[in-house]
């Protein structure tokens, strides 16, 4: 999905509500912008689009609904079943998902979750980052897609990934699903190459990302940085003190019942550690 269908939809709110262009002027939105982010011509930030949402009486899940006409995408659904199977670490419906993709015809489906329950091959990491290569944005598919299969990327193929990531993912930062995605690359992309010992790679990523407002309270999110971070702190610092800190964000997931995602981090941790 191109960042196009937020100002069409956005439109269509605003024309519904007859609020004329400049209704938005009080709140710092002048005509001229708007006008170009309801042809698709330029992307606004989340936090105007927010208030201005906020001004029509429309809740960003609304918001969201109304984009995707109120119809569950089957990409996202796809997605999101191996995202579930992931944390739960459910090989066999992994398998499932994988052998339905392929047969569907839905190639990248297919190898980004395969590559959350077994090895690329080499042909199958071309074919993704070939894809990714050609998207000018990177939507939610493109970034799902390239989380499932971070694990199989070598560093090179990481920097090269990076080195684009913030060009072709910024105009999505601001909208929750999507920063929840970006910050969950960001993260696992630091666990990864801290195993590596790529200390001024990891650096880089964890200031890229420091200065990111996420869209309201995201609790898991927040936590799962203290997790990185103490990753992070584990190889480069001090190894008792870091130890400390993943044990800690562990605990927190326990404690609001998210069990399933402590053993999740916690059986990655324990991989790249060893």
């Amino acid at each position: 999905m191109t960042y196009h269908l937020y100002g069409e939809k956005f439109k269509e709110l605003r024309t519904q509500k007859q609020l004329p262009l400049s209704y938005f002027e009080e709140i710092g939105m002048n005509k001229g912008d708007l006008s170009r982010f309801e042809h698709g011509k330029q992307m606004i930030g989340f936090e105007r689009l927010d208030v201005m949402l906020q001004q029509m009486n429309v809740s960003l899940a609304e918001y969201e609904l109304i984009i995707n006409n109120f119809v569950p995408d089957f990409q996202e659904a796809f997605l999101n079943d191996v995202d579930e199977a992931d944390f739960n670490q459910d090989k066999p419906k992994l398998t499932k998902l994988y052998e339905e993709a392929r047969e569907t015809g839905y190639g990248l489906l297919a190898i980004a979750t395969k590559a959350r329950y077994d090895k690329l091959e080499e042909k199958e990491i071309t074919y993704v980052l070939d894809f990714l290569n050609k998207i000018k944005e990177w939507g939610y598919f493109e970034l799902s897609v390239l989380y499932f299969v971070l694990d199989d990327l070598s560093t090179l193929e990481l920097r090269k990934v990076f080195r684009n990531f913030e060009t072709k993912s910024h105009n999505y930062y601001g909208l929750p699903k999507y920063s929840r995605r970006i910050l969950q690359i960001a993260y696992r992309a630091v666990v990864i190459l801290g195993a590596r010992g790529e200390q001024e790679f990891v650096n880089q990523i964890l200031k890229q990302t420091e200065h990111r407002t996420k869209a309201g309270i995201d609790i898991y999110i927040e936590n799962l940085r203290r997790l990185t971070l103490g990753v992070n702190h584990y190889y480069f610092e001090n190894k008792d003190e870091g130890m400390r800190q993943i044990n800690k964000s562990l605990e927190i997931f326990r404690f609001l019942e998210h069990e399933e995602l402590a053993h999740y981090y916690e059986n990655r941790i324990k991989a790249f550690l060893n």
